[in-house]
């Protein structure tokens, strides 16, 4: 409840999406880092006319895609969410995917401020920073509230804006239920050169009286009385209202022949073109039986071999690419090498990222070290 006029603004004015076609590689897309928001999630898709309103009774029922943290199952969904801290450094991967492939779509992705205090978000901070990636909106929904209490910084909306600022991004404080300030942020992260943050203060279980800023009350089901007298509070529905999402962007000779061409056509097309560009760097591989080759070299020869036969292929390095040899794809491939420094989880997340829009990442770092991107490679 506390993230409906946030969302429904982006719906119904600024997010730009093919219904019929999820795959368009021109959509928009957004990322629900705060997974267990999934019934709001599936609202929205059902007033875009993707779903029948109907099947929202089927909500974490047996045999449902609607299931209580969304998994691609869903058409609508990108990648499973809800283990918290990892949906802006996927959204970070979609957008740099993005500016990579020259295409015009928008990456939103909704955040709770619990999960603000995880470090994987801040490491895609600064990697958004870092990249530049204006093309990247989070909508942080600050309604005070954790799952056990409040959360670090409750309403003290200016902690979140100054660390957002202070690490490079364009930052709007709002009231996140007063739809002309949620609009006038929008307006606004469309003309922005930095990743942009709408910070909104907002009120859990807005909207119901005996839920609204209650503590307690995370993940628990009303009972039959609490949930009639919540609708009663909540009043009329218009069951008949729709979104009318508006039409992808077109941009550039690239994008005005793809239409609502499938991503894989986009990724034949980028197959050609950067094969013809990349032919300057054919790589032999010379190893015989019996050679001793230590293995991460190989990997770095092979991983320059494997570039050289699909463009759409990346290595993501942490830091360590003179010792894992993904520096000689680097010096190959410049353009399909992608630093993420020393932050092994966020390095995951945009591998994820950018393997939703077509690429196919290597992310190499040492073993010992990926032990902290587990929980990204679980979900």
């Amino acid at each position: 409840l506390s993230a409906v006029e946030l969302t429904a603004v982006l719906f119904e004015k600024y997010f730009r999406f093919d219904i019929k076609n999820p795959k368009n590689p021109l959509n928009d897309r957004f990322i629900i880092s705060k997974g267990h928001v999934s019934p709001l999630f599936y609202s929205l898709w059902a007033v875009a006319g993707a779903i029948d309103p109907k099947e929202l009774l089927t909500l974490r029922k047996f045999g449902s895609v609607l299931e209580g943290h969304p998994t691609p199952r869903f058409a609508y969904a990108e990648v499973a969410t809800g283990s918290l801290g990892q949906g802006l450094s996927i959204g970070a991967g979609m957008a740099l995917a993005a500016k990579k492939d020259n295409l015009p779509f928008t990456t939103y992705v909704l955040l709770g401020d619990g999960e603000m205090v995880e470090g994987s978000v801040w490491e895609a901070v600064n990697s958004a920073s870092y990249y530049t990636l204006n093309n990247l909106i989070a909508i942080v929904d600050v309604n005070r509230l954790g799952q056990s209490g409040e959360t670090m910084f409750g309403h003290h909306m200016q902690e979140y804006s100054k660390r957002l600022t202070a690490c490079g991004w364009q930052t709007i404080e709002v009231d996140g239920h007063d739809v002309t300030e949620v609009n006038r942020a929008f307006e606004m992260s469309q003309r922005s050169t930095s990743p942009f943050a709408i910070v909104a203060k907002t009120i859990k279980g807005k909207g119901v009286s005996f839920l609204e800023d209650k503590d307690g009350w995370h993940g628990k089901a009303l009972k039959e009385e609490e949930c009639e007298k919540a609708l009663l509070e909540l009043g009329e529905v218009d069951e008949g209202i729709r979104f009318n999402l508006s039409s992808p962007r077109l941009a550039g000779p690239a994008a005005r022949h793809l239409g609502g061409a499938q991503s894989s056509l986009v990724r034949s097309n980028d197959l050609r073109a950067t094969k013809a560009s990349d032919s300057r760097h054919p790589q032999t591989l010379s190893y015989k039986i019996g050679d001793e080759v230590a293995t991460r070299e190989a990997y770095g020869a092979a991983l320059v071999k494997l570039g050289e036969s699909n463009p759409l292929i990346y290595a993501l390095d942490g830091d360590v690419k003179n010792s894992t040899f993904s520096e000689k794809f680097k010096d190959a491939y410049p353009d399909r090498f992608v630093e993420c420094f020393i932050a092994e989880q966020n390095m995951a997340g945009v591998a994820i990222g950018l393997s939703k829009r077509g690429k196919i990442p290597f992310a190499s770092t040492f073993a010992c070290f990926l032990t902290r991107a587990f929980d990204q490679i679980r979900m």
